[in-house]
């Protein structure tokens, strides 16, 4: 079901996002490998999803993605004389930090 929201934010991005309500213990499947149940909803809003998915499915938060992308290019736009390929470098660290969030699981 697709759920209708009042605010203003998202209304302006209902046009590109599609927005499913589920219940705790319901699940979204994305392809014919990658499943999404709702964990838990705190009383606060938090949502706990679980993420079923293949190892070569690379799965990341988007604000920890997005700062260490940005991280990786001002370190590579800082280093002097050194000629580096920006993106391969964000990707770089986007994969040490996924992997090590891993790890502290």
């Amino acid at each position: 079901m697709v759920r209708e929201h009042s605010v203003s934010f998202f209304r302006d991005v209902r046009a590109l996002v599609l927005t499913l309500t589920r219940e705790v213990g319901e699940q979204i499947v994305i392809g014919d490998d990658v499943v999404i149940t709702v964990i838990s909803v705190s009383p606060g809003g938090r949502v706990r999803l679980g993420i079923e998915a293949p190892k070569r499915v690379r799965i990341d938060r988007k604000e920890v993605l997005d700062r260490i992308r940005q991280e990786n290019v001002d370190s590579a736009n800082a280093a002097s004389g050194a000629t580096a390929d920006v993106a391969a470098w964000a990707s770089y660290g986007a994969r040490r930090a996924n992997a090590r969030a891993k790890s502290d699981e």
